[in-house]
């Protein structure tokens, strides 16, 4: 090889060297292009969790790194459809967001060439767009097309829209543009679902919140003094005191028989106090044993027996608000020993824990026991009645407050009618008599029964006496007429046993709110016993 095909054989590998080199330097400057743009429109994107400025920061940034005249992200609304959510020219100072719900004119799903691609997911990169039979002609206002890069934006596998670059002149877009976009467009379909899932915890927040603030208000409205209907002397003295109370922080003691509404008294005090805003927490005493007693009002530590975990108790959830105890005259005493060290410690130690935990509660304590007869006997702890009775409030039975029963009935009607959605009929004669003939030992909870059942049951453009249920032997205790010439006395004795049996049988387990364990103790009777009396009365659906 002579010196000059040495020496050309070197400047040919120079020269391809050099074009290697500039390739390669072409080549990494366009990463360092793609990557620089991927981390901008990361940045920008991330910062904002609102639709209309990610999707106008999108248009902004994609402007500005491709040479285009327009820019445009379309959406696809509820139905399928695409509509505008942000868009540019080149002449603009900046992008200009729509609120796409509202925005016209749309794409149909699968209408044009952007309605393709978001149907099929497929990018359309067109030198001569109207050319294309999809194209779609927008009329004169719209800018003149020419060339066309379509991109879908997929979030977690659903398409959520499309990325539109448009341009006057031919062929102004290449396989680069379509390689980097295609990236851009992941992180922008990501960051559009992000924002649209943002909206709508927003939206879901904001109506939970309104709806929360609806029903704190219905509260307030239900449990207001307004809402606990009476007129009669015994009853004006039992609003007169809770008004003075409510918005105390003393241990409210509230006595009375089943039924005449110790728990409504308890609310209304809870909903009328600074505490309304806290929980409201009830328990009641004598629907628990013992030892599931002391789990629920001071909580209990996880590991105590097997299976059990850590839980709080009544008195914890009721922290900062009130808590009722129902029946308390029914707790044990090692149960009222306790309750007694959490209300002069004002702290609460789990079943099974070490640690104390500070709560602050307001006590209501309710029963229709004779407190100061169990005290004497040694049933009840003197020194927990007198924390418990700093107010003491006593709820005259139903039979001491007759003028109430009638605007109480019409009150029941109002609220049942609009509960089952049945038509507000009025009281008749005959069954506001027979409301007023009854002995109501059941009191306000009878009551209430009785007013649902004939609300439920009444055909009649008015209640009628029937349609209340009541036990026409019940209105003022037993009454039997025997029949003239009775002369089988051991036969019409037992009839008359068994009447009784099954008037104290039913009125029983009203006072026990239908709970047969505590009707059968009341009576005196082992509960298989009752069970089997309420099988011979027909009485196994009281």
């Amino acid at each position: 090889m002579s010196a000059e095909d040495g020496v050309a054989r070197l400047q040919r590998e120079r020269d391809q060297y050099a074009r290697t080199v500039a390739e390669l330097s072409e080549r990494f400057n366009e990463k360092v292009e793609e990557l620089s743009l991927v981390r901008q429109v990361g940045d920008a994107l991330g910062s904002s969790l609102d639709l209309r400025t990610v999707c106008g920061r999108t248009v902004d940034i994609v402007l500005e790194a491709v040479t285009a005249e327009h820019c445009s992200v379309m959406l696809l609304d509820g139905e399928g459809a695409l509509a505008l959510a942000a868009a540019r020219s080149a002449f603009d100072d900046a992008a200009t967001t729509f609120e796409v719900e509202a925005e016209q004119p749309r794409f149909a799903a699968g209408e044009g060439i952007a309605g393709e691609v978001a149907q099929t997911r497929v990018v359309a990169r067109l030198d001569d767009a109207p050319a294309d039979p999809r194209f779609v002609d927008r009329g004169p206002d719209a800018p003149e097309v020419r060339s066309l890069l379509c991109l879908p934006l997929t979030a977690r596998d659903r398409v959520v829209g499309v990325l539109n670059l448009s341009d006057s002149m031919e062929a102004a877009f290449e396989p680069r543009h379509e390689r980097i976009l295609t990236i851009v467009a992941n992180a922008v379909a990501m960051a559009v679902e992000n924002a649209r899932l943002f909206s709508e915890v927003s939206r879901s927040r904001e109506a939970l919140a309104d709806e929360n603030q609806t029903l704190r208000r219905a509260l307030s409205e239900r449990f207001s003094f307004g809402g606990l209907v009476g007129t009669s002397a015994p009853f004006r003295g039992v609003l007169q005191l809770l008004e003075k109370v409510a918005d105390t922080t003393a241990n409210v003691l509230v006595l009375g028989e089943s039924g005449t509404g110790k728990e409504l008294v308890a609310r209304t005090l809870h909903h009328n106090s600074p505490r309304r805003e806290a929980p409201f927490v009830a328990i009641n005493c004598a629907a628990l044993p013992e030892s599931l007693l002391e789990a629920e009002l001071f909580g209990i530590e996880r590991g105590v027996a097997t299976g059990v975990d850590a839980r709080a108790g009544t008195f914890e959830r009721a922290s900062g608000g009130t808590l009722f105890l129902d029946e308390i005259g029914d707790m044990d005493l090692g149960v009222q020993a306790r309750v007694l060290r959490v209300l002069q410690e004002r702290q609460v130690t789990r079943v099974g824990g070490r640690k104390a935990v500070a709560v602050d509660v307001r006590l209501v304590a309710a029963t229709h026991r004779d407190l100061t007869q169990m005290i004497a006997e040694g049933r009840f702890r003197e020194d927990l009645f007198y924390r418990l009775k700093v107010i003491t409030v006593r709820l005259p039975p139903l039979r001491e407050r007759r003028e109430d029963i009638l605007p109480l009935a019409r009150h029941f009607v109002a609220r049942f009618a609009a509960r089952h959605g049945r038509p507000e009929r009025p009281l008749s004669r005959d069954a506001a008599r027979a409301l007023l003939a009854h002995a109501w030992p059941g009191n306000i909870r009878e009551l209430e029964h009785a007013v649902e059942q004939a609300v439920l049951v009444a055909e009649g453009e008015a209640l009628e006496a029937g349609d209340l249920g009541l036990d026409a032997a019940e209105a003022h205790g037993v009454r039997l007429e025997l029949p003239e010439g009775a002369e089988d006395f051991h036969e019409t004795l037992a009839e008359v046993q068994a009447l009784a049996e099954r008037v104290l049988i039913r009125r029983a387990l009203r006072e026990a709110g239908g709970n047969r364990t505590h009707a059968a103790r009341a009576l005196g009777l082992a509960r298989r016993t009752l069970i089997s009396k309420l099988q011979r009365y027909g009485l196994e659906q009281v």
